[in-house]
């Protein structure tokens, strides 16, 4: 496999470029689902922090894990007390419900309630993966270029807004 050309530091877009094309694409991907994530907070009647610690939920489902308060506190990037507030007010509206740990009988596990997955199925009209249920069709090939690309991607923001680098100078 060739290596990709070096990025220029003074990037310039250009939409009828490959690149450009690409760039084009993941900035629609990004307002398509900001524009989601805001039309499903308002149909669900939930915050920006609820509807992400459903969301995060839901993806560990799908891999049948779970999730404990702490790990929604780690995930939001807050304290377990802001996070705790957030898990009382799913709990209350009938969105997740609190599991005994299996293993010691002591901790949570947080659940996610049919009720969140019909409100998030009916607002969102599908089925659990919604929008993605496209990948489902790829190929081996384009499974292994999409990940290769979104890969890419996650680590340049992962990277780019790293909260132990100050930002360069203007």
């Amino acid at each position: 496999m060739s290596q990709p050309p070096p990025i220029p530091v003074d990037y310039v877009h250009d939409p009828d470029s490959n690149s450009g094309r690409v760039v084009d694409a993941i900035y629609a991907l990004q307002d398509a689902e900001a524009l989601f994530r805001a039309r499903l907070r308002s149909k669900l009647g939930i915050g920006a922090s609820e509807l992400t610690t459903v969301q995060f939920l839901a993806r560990l489902e799908t891999r049948h894990m779970s999730a404990r308060p702490m790990d929604v506190a780690a995930h939001l990037g807050m304290t377990s007390g802001a996070a705790s507030i957030i898990v009382a007010r799913l709990v209350t509206r009938g969105f997740v419900v609190r599991r005994t740990n299996p293993r010691d009988g002591r901790g949570q596990h947080l659940q996610l309630t049919e009720a969140v997955h019909s409100a998030v199925a009916r607002a969102a009209g599908g089925g659990r993966l919604g929008a993605l249920e496209g990948v489902l069709g790829l190929s081996d090939r384009e499974s292994r270029r999409v990940v290769s690309l979104l890969s890419g991607v996650t680590t340049g923001f992962t990277d780019g807004a790293s909260a132990d680098r100050p930002a360069p100078p203007a």
